[in-house]
């Protein structure tokens, strides 16, 4: 009775050879896996920081085109007109006195 006992038993595997390739091939799995997002961290930090600088000078240009269109407002008074006159082409009014620094 003992050897039909033992023919329903599997013979033991010597080696682990399977097993620890398994072991082998999830630590490489898992050393790719977290290289791979420490790199994606450090891009992602790369990102937010350009989208942070292109953010403050979308802000910048903003500003600066309502400065430019408040100008172009300004350009369009008789009051500009009358300072171009004056200073550039050295215009005054009928009556108005002039002094001029001795050169």
């Amino acid at each position: 009775m003992a050897q039909k006992v033992a023919a329903f038993r599997r013979p033991k595997k010597k080696g682990h050879l399977g097993v620890v390739l398994v072991l082998i091939t999830l630590v490489v799995f898992v050393g790719l896996f977290g290289y791979n997002s420490l790199l994606l961290r450090r891009q992602e930090q790369q990102l937010d920081a350009e989208i942070s600088s292109l953010n403050d000078k979308m802000v910048y240009e903003q500003e600066r085109t309502q400065e430019l269109e408040q100008f172009e407002t300004y350009t369009h008074t008789k009051k500009y007109a009358e300072e171009v006159a004056k200073e550039k082409l050295g215009y005054v009014y009928e009556g108005e006195i002039v002094f001029q620094k001795d050169e």
